[in-house]
């Protein structure tokens, strides 16, 4: 997480890219919690105050939370279970005190856009997938 800053938020805007960096930082913190990170926490006071600041100035769009929901849907093979993804995450980083606070909300928005397209999203995904084929062997 070293240089977070300069690497997912200064570069990107100074391309004029702010979009690209808010997602940066708005897909890996679904608590706005900045102690709230997977691996190492290895920012500068700097960093993190910077982060927090972030956070604490936004309010998440429709747009963030889906972004935040596809994050939690895919592994790097593809589409998965919300939970396989919550399992890998763990392997890899460890449980903390926050993985618990985190996968919570990680449901919360699930059900937000379930209930936003009146089904569940693993249907939705098989529904979408065949549709998309279909369209592309036209």
């Amino acid at each position: 997480m070293k240089d977070i800053v300069l690497m997912v938020i200064n570069l990107p805007k100074k391309k004029g890219y702010d979009l690209w960096a808010r997602i940066c930082m708005t897909h890996a913190y679904l608590c706005k919690n900045v102690q709230d990170i997977c691996g190492n926490r290895d920012c500068t006071a700097e960093e993190r105050n910077f982060i927090k600041e972030f956070l604490d100035d936004i309010e998440f769009t429709d747009y963030d939370r889906l972004i935040q929901l596809c994050d939690a849907i895919a592994l790097p093979t593809g589409f998965c279970l919300l939970e396989k993804r919550m399992i890998d995450v763990v392997m890899r980083y460890g449980f903390n005190k926050h993985t618990l606070e985190k996968w919570k909300a990680t449901f919360d928005i699930r059900r937000y856009y379930e209930e936003r397209i009146g089904m569940c999203i693993y249907i939705f995904y098989r529904m979408s997938k065949k549709l998309l084929l279909a369209f592309k062997e036209q």
